[in-house]
């Protein structure tokens, strides 16, 4: 299941130790988010189209390349590039295709 409320939270934190220069390990709250959105593809479809916003969705990009990987689907990169085209003004191009990439063909 998707608590959304946690994925907000861990993405806020994150991006405020970005912000303020902190570097603590922050792997544990990506993988949480990555965890949770690796469970089921079209619980993941409906997060990410419609509790996204277009920073959120740029911003968790670098993770789409585990999240792929882990569903070994190209649903996910059918989601992926769908928000591309919601979202013209971010450039994910490069996480779809590392995305495509982590698909083990």
């Amino acid at each position: 299941m998707i608590d959304k409320n946690k994925i907000f939270s861990n993405l806020e934190y994150i991006e405020s130790m970005n912000q303020h220069g902190a570097s603590p390990n922050l792997d544990e709250y990506w993988e949480e988010i990555v965890d949770m959105l690796s469970e089921d593809i079209e619980a993941t479809r409906k997060f990410l189209n419609d509790e996204c916003n277009e920073h959120q969705i740029e911003y968790m990009a670098g993770y789409y390349e585990d999240i792929s990987y882990n569903f070994q689907s190209h649903e996910f990169i059918n989601i992926l590039e769908d928000l591309q085209k919601k979202y013209p003004n971010i450039d994910i191009k490069q996480d779809i295709q590392w995305a495509k990439d982590a698909i083990e063909d």
